[in-house]
C-alpha cells in the first residue's frame, strides 16, 4: 500500500502550488560583533557598513526557513487526512497503469520523466531530504552513536491523575504473584487427575536422562542434555566392559562407576539427545570390536583422585565388656565418696569457698585500720592545732 509520503508528493506535484523552493545560498560567514572606538564628536549613532546586506541575507533565510515548514506541514496534514480507501483506489489506478502498486508508480514516473520542470525536479528532492533526513557522518570527530538504553517513551506531562512507573511496576508484580496463587490454588489440585504410577526402570533401560527446564521463560541453558549409565549393567563381557571405561576416558567416576556426558552443541534437546544416544552406541560398538581389547593399557583414574576419609577405629568401640567394667568402676567410687560423707571427710568445694572469702575480708579490715592510723600520726601540727582551737570555740 502506498505511504502518505508518496501520495503527499503526487498531488503536490499535480497541484504545482508549491512555491518554488531555491538552493540554499552561501552567505559568507557572519562576523561577530566588534568593539567600535567611541568618536570623540558624533551626532548620528553608530552603523554598520553592511547592515542592508545583512538584512536581505537574514530575510532570505527566513524565506527558506518557511518554505521548509510549510512543506512538512502539508505532509502532516495529508497523511492525517488520507484513509485506507483513498490509497486502495490510488493503487488501484496504478494498477490500471501496469505498476504494482502506487510506489512503483510515483518512482518510475519521477525517474523516467526527463521533462519535468526545474521547480518540480526540486520539489522532489527536497522531500526526498525531509524524508530520509540529514545523514550523519560517522567519521567526524564530535560523531556519537546513540546509546538504546537512553531511548524512552515520551509522555506527555504528568498531571497528578495517576500513580508513578515505579508503582505501576509494583502493581504488576503483585498482580503476578496473586495470578500464581490463583494457580496454586484452584489449578494444581487438578493435576492429581494426571498423576501416574511410578514405574521403575527395566533392566534394559541402562540411560539415565536429564534434563533443564525453566518455567515460563527461554533460557540458553535448555539445550543441556546428561546423560549417565553404568558400564556394567550394558550385559558387557569383562574385557569389553573394561574397554568401555578406558574409552570413557574422564568422564569414567570410578567411585559411582558411573559415565556421564553432557552435550549442548545444537539448538534444542532433541538434537543434543540424538547426539549423545549416537555416540554411547559408537562406544559399546567400539567396545565390542575385537580388533584391539587394550588389555595391555592400565585403568587411567589420574582425572578423579579419591580422597580418604579417615574413619573411627573398630577396635575403639565401646563393647558390653568395657561397658560392664566401667560401670564396676563407677560404683566403687560413689560408694567410696558416700562413706566419706558419712564420716565428715568428704572436703566440700562450697564450704572452702566461703571460708576462703571470709578470711580474705577480714584482711582487708585490718589493712584499713592501718592505713587510717598511718594517715594520723603524719598529720601536721597546724592543722591538729586549728582542729583543737574550732573544738574549744564550740
Amino acid at each position: 500500500m502506498a505511504s502518505a509520503s508518496n501520495a503527499a508528493r503526487l498531488c503536490l506535484s499535480a497541484c504545482r502550488r508549491a512555491p518554488r523552493l531555491h538552493a540554499p545560498c552561501r552567505a559568507p560567514p557572519r562576523p561577530g560583533p566588534q568593539a567600535v572606538a567611541p568618536r570623540l564628536l558624533t551626532t548620528s549613532s553608530v552603523r554598520w557598513a553592511d547592515e542592508e546586506r545583512r538584512k536581505r541575507i537574514n530575510n532570505d533565510a527566513d524565506d527558506e526557513t518557511y518554505q521548509n515548514l510549510e512543506l512538512k506541514m502539508m505532509n502532516k496534514s495529508f497523511a492525517e487526512s488520507v484513509t485506507t480507501e483513498g490509497l486502495q483506489q490510488l493503487d488501484e489506478l496504478a494498477k490500471t497503469r501496469g505498476h504494482s502498486s502506487i510506489d512503483a508508480y510515483l518512482e518510475s514516473f519521477f525517474r523516467g520523466n526527463h521533462q519535468l520542470a526545474s521547480e518540480d525536479r526540486a520539489l522532489f528532492e527536497e522531500l526526498s531530504d525531509v524524508d530520509i533526513g540529514e545523514k550523519p557522518d560517522t567519521k567526524s570527530f564530535w560523531f556519537d552513536e546513540e546509546d538504546p538504553e537512553t531511548n524512552t517513551n515520551e509522555h506527555d506531562e504528568f498531571k497528578e491523575d495517576d500513580i508513578t512507573s515505579m508503582a505501576h511496576g509494583k502493581l504488576d508484580e503483585v498482580r503476578e504473584m496473586r495470578h500464581y496463587a490463583r494457580l496454586a490454588a484452584w489449578e494444581m489440585p487438578l493435576l492429581s487427575k494426571l498423576a501416574k504410577p511410578f514405574v521403575p526402570p527395566t533392566n534394559d533401560q541402562v540411560l539415565r536422562w536429564r534434563y533443564t527446564t525453566y518455567m515460563g521463560e527461554s533460557h540458553p541453558a535448555e539445550k543441556k542434555v546428561v546423560v549417565q549409565f553404568a558400564p556394567d549393567d550394558l550385559k558387557l563381557t569383562t574385557v569389553q566392559t573394561n574397554k568401555l571405561r578406558k574409552l570413557a576416558g574422564p568422564r569414567y567416576n570410578p567411585e559411582t562407576e558411573f559415565v556421564k556426558m553432557s552435550c549442548e552443541s545444537f539448538e534444542h534437546q532433541a538434537q543434543n539427545k540424538r547426539y549423545l544416544s549416537k555416540l554411547v552406541d559408537d562406544l559399546i560398538a567400539a567396545a565390542k570390536d575385537p580388533t584391539d581389547t587394550f588389555e595391555d593399557l592400565p585403568l587411567d583414574l589420574r582425572h578423579h583422585p579419591i580422597k580418604i576419609k579417615p574413619k573411627f577405629p573398630k577396635e575403639w568401640r565401646l563393647t558390653d565388656k568395657r561397658r560392664r567394667q566401667l560401670e564396676k568402676i563407677r560404683g566403687g567410687i560413689a560408694a567410696m565418696e558416700a562413706t566419706k560423707a558419712e564420716q565428715g571427710r568428704l572436703v566440700s568445694g562450697q564450704q572452702m569457698i566461703e571460708e576462703f572469702l571470709l578470711v580474705k575480708s577480714v584482711e582487708e579490715q585490718e589493712m584499713q585500720a592501718k592505713l587510717q592510723a598511718a594517715q594520723a600520726v603524719t598529720m601536721p601540727k597546724s592543722t591538729r592545732m586549728s582542729s583543737m582551737a574550732s573544738r574549744a570555740r564550740r
